[in-house]
């Protein structure tokens, strides 16, 4: 039987963002932060992969961990998938973001919007969001022509001497590099 890998990721946290995390209870038995942080990422992997793909760059700013200089700050731990961890890497790299630290309270703090939002049915709500995000994509996915034709495009404007593609498969690694 093979396990999944699983990446042991260190961050800093507030102790409020700590304790809000322990308190959650839309996640029923959830009593530990690290699976807590992971349950939260893995409902989130559409909006990641959204901010992935239109997000603004953050100029690799320092954002503080909490607006209150005097609040505690704790360690956490959590076990990430790799594929999760991969897409969390090309976030940092592709958005700029200071640390992937950064990135993961991002990610935490948009989910407590959420639950602040939509409370209870938080999770109906992001299965809805989801559905609807997956029919705009059905309807504004490009043919293998016009992908082709894109691609012809993105290769005239290349740099004479920067002429590699990276092409990443399904778990954000890379698949195939070609030189042009």
């Amino acid at each position: 039987m093979d396990l999944p890998e699983l990446h042991e990721f260190h961050f800093v946290i507030a102790q409020s963002m700590r304790i809000r995390l322990e308190e959650l209870d839309v996640f029923k038995g959830l009593h530990k932060i690290s699976r807590s942080v992971v349950r939260i990422l893995l409902l989130l992997v559409p909006v990641i992969k959204r901010e992935h793909d239109w997000g603004k760059q953050r100029d690799s700013c320092y954002k503080y961990v909490s607006p209150d200089p005097n609040e505690n700050r704790v360690h956490a731990h959590a076990y990430l998938p790799e594929d999760l961890y991969r897409k969390l890497k090309l976030i940092h790299q592709d958005l700029n973001f200071f640390s992937m630290g950064q990135i993961v309270r991002f990610f935490i703090k948009v989910f407590f919007k959420l639950v602040d939002e939509y409370k209870e049915d938080v999770l109906k709500e992001l299965e809805r969001m989801y559905k609807e995000w997956e029919k705009e994509a059905r309807g504004s996915r490009l043919t293998l022509r016009q992908y082709i034709r894109q691609l012809r495009i993105v290769v005239q404007h290349l740099r004479p001497r920067k002429r590699i593609i990276t092409i990443y498969d399904h778990r954000f690694m890379p698949f195939w590099r070609l030189r042009l």
